[in-house]
């Protein structure tokens, strides 16, 4: 009975590790397929509506929105 229990908790610990691993992993692979696109993608707008003079307020919000998708 005992062994069973130790197994248990074995598996237990084990299962619980793979599972961190796998949420480490999703998120830098979350990271780096969606995140970085879309913030490089705001930026480069940012910079096209800061060439305007009219659109320069859109422009800036366009840098702080990357700059909070990348945190």
């Amino acid at each position: 009975m005992l062994e069973i229990i130790i197994c248990l908790g074995l598996l237990t610990v084990i299962f619980w590790f793979c599972f961190k691993i796998t949420g480490v992993m999703f998120s830098i692979l979350f990271w780096l397929c969606i995140k970085l696109p879309c913030a490089i993608l705001m930026a480069f707008l940012g910079i096209v509506f800061c060439i305007t003079i009219l659109l320069m307020p859109i422009g800036k919000d366009c840098f702080n929105l990357a700059r909070k998708v990348l945190i």
